[in-house]
């Protein structure tokens, strides 16, 4: 599995701030009716690469107090197991 990553404007695609971007224009495009302006795409990029580093940098900081605990299921038995390490994967 490859690795969490909030993006950089040289480093975009595949990343958190693309997702980000992508959900922008959908959003802008029913709103608007039109595309995402081109004037301001770096300096836009920018910010959403900032936005999702900082979000991916927070859960990192915290992943042990993100999942606590985990249900497994099979069949008619279940199971509750304690979760004490969690690593979310995060690229720098």
């Amino acid at each position: 599995m490859a690795a969490l990553k909030g993006g950089t404007l040289s480093d975009f695609a595949g990343s958190m701030a693309e997702s980000i971007e992508k959900a922008l224009e959908k959003e802008w495009q029913a709103d608007k009716g039109s595309a995402l302006p081109a004037d301001g795409k770096d300096e836009r990029r920018i910010l959403l690469a900032a936005i999702a580093s900082g979000i991916l940098n927070y859960l990192e900081a915290h992943q042990d107090e993100f999942i606590n605990k985990i249900t497994l299921q099979s069949g008619s038995t279940t199971t509750d197991n304690t979760v004490t390490k969690l690593d979310l994967n995060i690229q720098s």
